[in-house]
């Protein structure tokens, strides 16, 4: 049996982070969101989403009855840094990887989501407008009431936000 960890949202300029786990051989899956607060400043500088993303993992891990035999394949991503260090201590085995394929598509699939239970639009409308220019080019549209959804702290906004 394999556990597939991957991540989506992290390079989008609005919306948190959305972390699923999904069970390979019977599809059983779990997912939770990083919430946005911890991408806008303060909460931004301390890197709490660190710590957030490991601590779905281990309530993936938990509600999947993952045993400490079962391989773990974790995205390479940035924001899994700390959970793989978590998870290495706690005597798991994890391998890292790109994870493509279902589990990738489920990731992004559930993000699109995540955003429109924010309200953003339809699915095919962010689908077709994910991008950073296209998400900007939206939060512009709007400034005053969309900017409520940008990842504040990171330096592309603070960049590109009033050009």
């Amino acid at each position: 049996m394999v556990i597939e960890i991957d991540d989506s949202g992290w390079g989008d300029l609005i919306g948190g982070v959305v972390i699923v786990l999904r069970r390979v051989e019977t599809n059983e899956k779990y997912s939770d969101e990083i919430p946005l607060e911890l991408f806008k400043e303060p909460e931004f500088k301390y890197k709490a989403y660190l710590r957030y993303t490991t601590r779905i993992i281990l309530d993936g891990l938990d509600a999947l009855k993952v045993p400490k035999t079962e391989a773990i394949h974790i995205c390479t991503g940035y924001v899994f840094e700390h959970a793989k260090d978590t998870l290495r201590e706690l005597g798991y085995k994890i391998t890292e990887v790109k994870i493509v394929g279902m589990t990738q598509d489920l990731a992004e699939r559930t993000f699109i989501e995540s955003l429109m239970d924010k309200g953003i639009g339809e699915f095919h409308e962010i689908a077709s407008m994910r991008s950073f220019n296209g998400f900007l080019a939206w939060v512009k549209d709007d400034l005053e009431s969309r900017e409520k959804y940008v990842k504040t702290g990171w330096k592309n906004w603070k960049k590109h936000r009033d050009t």
